[in-house]
């Protein structure tokens, strides 16, 4: 795998309507020590370079030990390398001819460079694997219009032992190739790609002759291969059902189902084993064997949400693990990596067939990720599908993902992540640090154990940095990784090869070298541009450098535990949600709808035939439970998003919720409330207002709009919203009983010249409290107000009050009962012409009079704007904020001390739509919260979050 610096286009293909995920991982230029090869259509290079505006490397500390090996025509061309035993293996092109070269396990040269041979026309693709008497290396050939694929065995010291072998020649491109080596049999895989799909077929080799070519798969949207001690496997992501006959529909499904199909030594498949019939898989699947099975990972989205599912296969089709979440769920997920040590039969120095018992399952949660970078979650996991309780995340740069191996018992990787170390890192007056390669070494238990950027002294042109990092690889406690620089015209003549292989002699004591009959000087050599490659160690070593990594405990309190998807489809307009009781919750929410469009809203079918000036958002409802989710129902289709939506439940074990909101009705905004049972289920439905809407002086009806309700602690409700009717925007209530009858007409509360709005309602004993966002003194910008009234009728207890004055313009207001009285907080922004800054949070106790039990503390981290605030309080009092910084929005939780100060607003997660939505975070009991976010795709989607308060 490549880690490459910044200078240059990071992808130089595109993978044909590939999720993020499908552009994580690839596997280019390095044989590895592992098995598998990659998924289907034009596989991009992972390619990570160093920005060429970047600082140079500090002169200390000093730099990590390095052995220039060869000279490659330029930077972009891909050598491979593997490892075998206590040896290692380089095989690469370069003017016109292949090229091997014999190891040490830290890259030292035990022998000079071997001429293996003419390198005929391009080769985009090839592949190195060790074998029990040597190594074997397959390539394509394009030759312009035809194609080949060859394979050439070596010996232990990169000899060839006979001639290469073509294995196909066709005028089909050719988009991968790798080969399967068990103790068994030795196995050519390649992939051809057709319109609909790719077909993978095998070749066996056997007595320097290929077997004729046998087709694996046809059409499959995704595959990889992994071989095993009885032969190998071919996992793949299938359509799950006939090809679209619609002209318009895209040939290829971005889902599909995963399958897995066991090869015979002739190569050829046995029937399929269907892991996951469902049409839910991505197409990042990917295949090891681990401790005698097959384990299986790909990103699922059969819950709406991507997510990492695992599934175990025993050789002869038994499906030992289902598929299963691999982790608790987290939003959307991404698969980067499933790496386990390769099948080596025989290898010197290593048991037969030795595989290892765990392998290393590499993760993105897209939701808890932070911008400025990306998080990479690491676990071990085993045979049984089970990751390990200890775990970490690693930094990436945005521009790429990280190369891993296993390390021993531990593990190694490689990532483009921040430099952060001596001082001299960043220069003076710059605020960014710089972007390098970067290793770690991690410890069984996933503990940091080494990190430092990648410098070499052959790089001293670049500050020690070099231009591109690929081909991490770990053996025996040794790591390193494949570094060049930028080419160079003309190259510098190679040294003899006498004095190249005395070199590596001295440099392994007590070590002899082979010597060739002829040893030729290492390639290129002339006028013609070459880039050095070296082999770079990567030590467990002291120093000043902070590795771009971290052990993670999981004890962060508040943390997200886990975070689910409800709803995908129509952007979100408004969230709310109640609780239950016993771990459940009840959510509803609105869909933005622009009022006077007659676009039908997404799953509206037959619903042409209406009155098109009554068509409106998608209003739905659906229940959680901690094991479950409900079903989701769809309640109307009429609704008005201005009108937004509100949910109270009663008290009791199974208790009734009302819901309020606004439908067009002829036309006119009028608001409704509906009775739900603890299912979800519509009970009955009635209409709260039926008032005249006249038009203003715009032509515009009047509005009713910013519902809200809440349970009168008796057996009715209270409905309060903002209503136009009058001219100007009001506040207005109203009392429902038990059957949503009213018990008198709709009550104004303000009257006042401004506009009033986002209303907000709790009852506390026999007064139900308002507050709401009110311009009444100034057009420009507005304060949050206060009512109580009485419960029974709705007259108010005492004046209306303004809690804060402001110059800035107050809105979003929230509350929650506290205490004797209540809590309150809103958003506070800079209001007027010409006004810049950012908003805030604002936070006050309010007493049983309403009164402020001092002046409003700031809420959330400084330097950040504050979009929205939802509070609990039950045992203790805590608010979630939705910060919005450098274009990215956050949910940040937080919990108030027993003398109601504020404390340090927690991440809980990064959210994945962009910085403007209006996300209305919402509780539904303090370890329940409820918003809207923008997924990956563009798709509205409502999230359901469980918050832990408490370790």
């Amino acid at each position: 795998m490549f880690v490459r610096s910044a200078l240059r286009s990071l992808l130089r293909g595109t993978t044909r309507g590939a999720p993020l995920a499908a552009l994580l991982v690839v596997l280019v230029g390095c044989g590895g020590s592992t098995s598998t090869t990659r998924r289907p259509a034009a596989r991009p290079e992972t390619a990570l370079r160093t920005p060429d505006r970047g600082p140079k490397a500090p002169a200390g500390p000093p730099l990590l030990p390095a052995h220039v090996v060869a000279q490659l025509d330029d930077e972009e061309v891909a050598p491979y390398f593997t490892r075998r035993g206590d040896e290692a293996l380089l095989f690469w092109a370069a003017g016109g001819k292949w090229w091997s070269r014999r190891l040490a396990a830290d890259g030292a040269p035990l022998a000079p460079t071997l001429d293996i041979g003419p390198a005929v026309g391009e080769v985009p693709v090839a592949s190195l694997r060790p074998t029990a008497s040597g190594y074997i290396a397959v390539w394509i050939e394009d030759q312009g219009g035809s194609r080949a694929i060859r394979t050439l065995t070596l010996d232990p010291a990169g000899k060839p032992t006979g001639a290469p072998v073509l294995v196909l020649q066709s005028a089909d491109e050719i988009a991968w190739v790798d080969v399967l080596v068990s103790a068994q049999s030795t196995t050519v895989i390649w992939e051809i790609p057709r319109d609909e799909g790719s077909d993978v077929l095998t070749a066996s080799l056997a007595s320097g002759k290929a077997s004729a070519p046998i087709v694996v798969a046809r059409e499959i949207l995704a595959w990889q291969a992994a071989a095993s001690d009885k032969g190998a496997a071919v996992g793949i992501v299938r359509r799950a059902g006939p090809k679209p006959a619609a002209p318009d529909a895209d040939p290829i499904p971005k889902l599909g189902q995963v399958a897995l199909l066991e090869l015979n030594a002739a190569g050829k498949p046995g029937a399929p084993v269907i892991i996951s019939s469902e049409a839910s898989a991505q197409i990042d699947l990917e295949v090891v064997f681990l401790d005698g099975k097959y384990l299986l990972a790909w990103s699922d989205e059969r819950d709406l949400d991507a997510t990492v599912f695992v599934a175990v296969v025993e050789p002869g089709g038994r499906i030992a693990v289902p598929p299963r979440r691999a982790t608790a769920p987290a939003g959307e997920q991404a698969l980067v990596s499933l790496i386990a040590p390769g099948y080596v039969p025989g290898a010197a120095g290593a048991p037969a067939g030795a595989s290892g018992k765990r392998a290393l399952l590499a993760w993105e949660d897209l939701i808890r990720a932070p911008r400025e970078a990306r998080l990479i979650h690491l676990a071990s996991i085993g045979s049984d599908g089970v990751i390990g309780k200890d775990q970490a995340g690693l930094m990436m740069s945005a521009s790429g993902p990280p190369d891993l191996t296993l390390d021993g018992d531990g593990f190694a990787a490689l990532t483009l992540a921040p430099a952060s170390g001596p001082a001299g890192t960043v220069p003076e007056g710059d605020a960014e640090l710089p972007i390098w390669p970067t290793y770690v070494r991690f410890g069984p238990d996933l503990s940091v154990r080494a990190g430092e950027p990648v410098r070499a002294a052959p790089f001293t042109a670049t500050g020690g940095i070099p231009y591109l990092v690929r081909g991490l690889s770990c053996a025996r406690g040794q790591c390193t990784a494949l570094a060049s620089a930028a080419s160079t015209e003309p190259a510098s003549p190679a040294p003899a090869a006498k004095g190249d292989a005395k070199g590596a002699t001295a440099g392994r004591s007590g070590t002899s070298s082979a010597k060739p009959s002829a040893a030729p000087a290492a390639p290129p050599a002339g006028d013609a541009a070459s880039a050095p490659l070296a082999v770079v160690s990567l030590p467990v070593r002291e120093g000043p450098w902070r590795a771009p990594a971290l052990r993670e405990t999981g004890d962060q309190i508040p943390r997200a535990t886990a975070v689910r998807a409800l709803y995908d489809g129509d952007h979100v307009s408004e969230v709310t949600a109640a609780n239950l009781g016993g771990g459940r919750a009840l959510a509803a929410w609105i869909t933005y709808h622009l009022d006077g469009a007659s676009t039908e809203p997404r799953g509206a079918r037959g619903a042409r035939g209406a009155d098109t000036k009554d068509q409106g958002a998608t209003l739905a409802v659906r229940t959680v439970r901690p094991d479950a989710l409900g079903k989701l129902t769809v309640l109307s289709q009429k609704a008005s998003s201005l009108g937004g939506v509100a949910l109270a439940s009663a008290p009791g074990d199974n208790p009734d919720s009302v819901l309020a909101w606004v439908a067009r009705e002829k036309g006119e905004p009028q608001v409704y409330v509906t009775r739900l049972d603890a299912n979800g289920e519509k009970v009955t439905q009635k209409k709260v207002t039926s008032a005249q809407r006249r038009k203003g002086q715009g032509g515009a009806t009047s509005e009713a709009t910013d519902v809200a309700i809440a349970h009168d602690g008796q057996d009715g409700w209270i409905v309060a919203w903002i209503d136009t009717r009058d001219g100007n925007a009001e506040v207005y209530a109203a009392r429902l009983d038990k059957n949503l009858q009213k018990s008198g007409p709709d009550q104004r509360i303000t009257s006042a010249p401004g506009d009033a709005a986002e209303v907000q309602i709790q009852v506390r004993g026999k007064e139900a409290w308002l507050v709401w966002s009110d311009a009444r003194q100034d057009s420009d910008t507005a304060d949050i107000w206060m009512a109580r009234l009485d419960a029974k009728t709705l007259k108010k207890a005492a004046p209306e009050t303004r809690l804060f004055t402001s110059p800035e313009h107050s809105r979003s207001p929230s509350l929650a009962p506290s205490g004797a009285g209540m809590l309150a907080a809103w958003i506070e922004e800079p209001a007027g012409e010409g006004a810049t800054g950012a908003g805030s949070a604002r936070i006050v106790q309010l007493d049983e009079r309403g009164m402020m039990q001092g002046a409003p503390a700031p809420l959330g981290p400084q330097g950040t704007t504050a979009a929205s605030v939802a509070l609990t309080c039950d045992t203790a009092c805590r608010a979630v904020l939705t910060i919005s910084e450098n274009d990215v929005l956050s949910l940040r939780g937080l919990e108030l001390t027993p003398e109601g100060r504020p404390g340090e607003a927690k991440l809980l997660g990064v959210l994945t739509g962009n910085s403007a939505q209006d996300v209305s975070p919402i509780f539904a009991g303090p370890g329940a919260l409820f918003f809207s976010d923008d997924a990956i795709s563009g798709s509205g989607r409502v999230r359901w979050m469980s918050v832990a308060w408490k370790r």
